[in-house]
């Protein structure tokens, strides 16, 4: 009975001290808050220090010692809960710098469309100003050289006598071609050749045969091109494009005149054969006075 007693106390006192030591051993068993710390919080950082640690910038984590594998699920939390701050706070930067940006395009709308506004303002004024002008410069000049061949130039020679203006050009001269843009459109020039002048035009190198003053004259090859006889006789054999030709009412060769010619220069030239002062006349005193406008 005794033995009984004595049992029966000591499983008491057993229960009563495995009760005591129980919470002890739970405050430092795996798994408990011990574990979650990092390494340098076993070093003596606090709690709070912990829950700060979060707003460190990832430059700052770097710089820290490589966790133990107890402490890589705390490091990778504390990793995860900065995250949604830095996230936060650069999703919070962005929207203020597209908020910025959006008012800076709000602005900028208005001064594009009063730009725009004022551009095709101008564009109109441009255009209307341009139609007015339109009809000034038509009627300013209505008409053109009445260019003809030199077939019909002599034969209409032959009831009425003029003297016969030539245009020795070819289709590969671009001054010839700057002259019907510019000499041969200014309506002093294109009056006084229509009024006192046959005008012709006359292809250097065509290669059509034409009977001038009794005699025949052809096209001649001469390397890749070739050149026309009577161009050649016109012209005293230099062959200089565009050279204009003066032609008497008799289809006597007058003077040829190479080279570009302006319509200030052309216009006192037409003057100056036409009304025959080269005969009495030295070109130089009859070009210093010319004041033009058909003298």
């Amino acid at each position: 009975m005794r033995k009984l007693l004595v049992t029966c106390l000591i499983s008491l006192l057993a229960g009563v001290i495995f009760a005591q030591t129980t919470p002890r051993s739970n405050a430092v068993r795996p798994g408990s808050a011990k574990t979650s710390l990092t390494p340098n919080q076993r070093g003596g950082t606090t709690p709070a220090q912990t829950q700060a640690r979060p707003a460190q910038s990832p430059d700052t984590r770097s710089a820290k010692p490589a966790a133990s594998p107890r402490s890589g699920a705390s490091n990778n939390a504390a990793r995860t809960s900065s995250q949604p701050s830095t996230t936060q706070s650069r999703s919070t930067s962005q929207s203020q710098n597209n908020g910025a940006a959006t008012r800076s395009q709000s602005a900028r709308p208005s001064a594009t469309l009063n730009q725009n506004a004022t551009n095709s303002n101008t564009t109109a004024r441009n255009i209307n100003d341009a139609s007015k002008k339109a009809p000034e410069i038509k009627a300013v000049n209505p008409v053109r050289v009445k260019w003809m061949t030199l077939e019909e130039a002599l034969e209409k020679s032959k009831t009425d006598k003029r003297k016969i203006f030539v245009d020795v050009y070819t289709d590969w001269c671009g001054w010839c071609k700057r002259m019907d843009s510019t000499t041969f459109m200014n309506p002093a020039v294109v009056q006084y050749l229509n009024d006192n002048y046959y005008p012709v035009k006359f292809n250097a190198e065509q290669q059509k045969e034409i009977v001038y003053k009794d005699k025949t004259y052809q096209f001649k090859k001469n390397g890749a091109r070739g050149y026309h006889e009577l161009a050649a006789e016109w012209l005293n054999n230099r062959l200089s494009y565009p050279t204009v030709v003066f032609l008497d009412e008799n289809q006597g060769v007058i003077q040829p005149l190479q080279g570009y010619q302006d319509a200030t220069k052309m216009e006192a030239v037409l003057n100056y054969f036409g009304t025959d002062s080269h005969k009495k006349t030295p070109w130089e005193s009859y070009q210093k006075n010319f004041t033009g406008n058909g003298q």
